[in-house]
């Protein structure tokens, strides 16, 4: 399954999905303020919905964690937090990481910008379209349609330009929690939980850091590197765990 950042045809496919929906929507109701909320509450609701829709870290398909929790419990790590406070070298490792969610921020910035700056010039959008479509609700859609697509380049272009300039992003998911079981993972974190069933895909390494006392599981993508690191203060025995339930044996 696509890594969602590199999923470049899912986002255009969404992006172009949601544009006709806003489009419809404003041309029905008109150019209010109300529009203008509702457009602006859809696009923040679309946005949450496509997130979690996507795939797993690993680039497995999304499983509820209540799945993986009834399986038999084989280890499990409440402290993961204090040992990520300890270890001097993660800073270092997300800089490449922080680098990209700073520049996709401004991308979000000029957006919002542009979001609130062009709404007003809609109107003047629909006056010069009218020549062309006449007065009516397809003019004020073609004004949409328009307005939003401006919003959808400034997106798609940062997100491209914030990739060249990072090079090869490593992302780093360090969950403060998480419980194994036989079934698989789950990471808990602040927003709920997020599960990696067993067995894991054939292309996830499983990597040992016994000094700095983590576990990663690391899949490679073309032009990101996903990298899930499991703190514990017994990784010698998280990694048997892991390989035991988690990594198909070769017959």
């Amino acid at each position: 399954m696509a890594n969602p950042i590199e999923d470049v045809k899912g986002r255009v496919l969404i992006g172009q999905l949601s544009i006709l929906l806003y489009s419809v929507f404003a041309a029905i109701l008109g150019k209010t303020a109300t529009t203008f909320i509702l457009v602006f509450i859809l696009i923040i609701i679309i946005s949450i919905i496509q997130n979690r829709s996507g795939p797993n870290p690993v680039g497995q398909a999304k499983t509820k964690p209540e799945t993986v929790l009834s399986g038999r419990k084989v280890f499990e790590e409440e402290n993961a937090r204090d040992l990520q406070m300890k270890d001097t070298g993660l800073m270092a490792d997300m800089q490449e990481q922080s680098k990209f969610t700073m520049y996709t921020s401004l991308g979000m910035l000029l957006a919002f910008v542009y979001f609130f700056a062009l709404w007003g010039y809609v109107d003047d959008l629909e006056r010069l379209l009218a020549p062309y479509l006449g007065q009516g609700r397809l003019t004020v859609f073609t004004a949409f349609l328009i307005y939003f697509e401006g919003l959808f380049v400034i997106n798609q272009l940062v997100y491209i330009w914030a990739l060249r300039k990072v090079g090869k992003v490593v992302m780093v998911q360090a969950p403060p929690k998480y419980t194994v079981t036989d079934k698989g993972i789950v990471l808990r974190g602040l927003t709920g939980g997020t599960a990696i069933t067993f067995p894991l895909p054939e292309d996830v390494e499983v990597n040992v850091n016994e000094k700095r006392r983590f576990v990663e599981l690391v899949k490679h993508y073309k032009k990101t590197v996903m990298k899930i690191r499991l703190y514990t203060t017994n990784p010698k025995r998280l990694a048997e765990v892991i390989k035991r339930y988690g990594v198909k044996r070769s017959s």
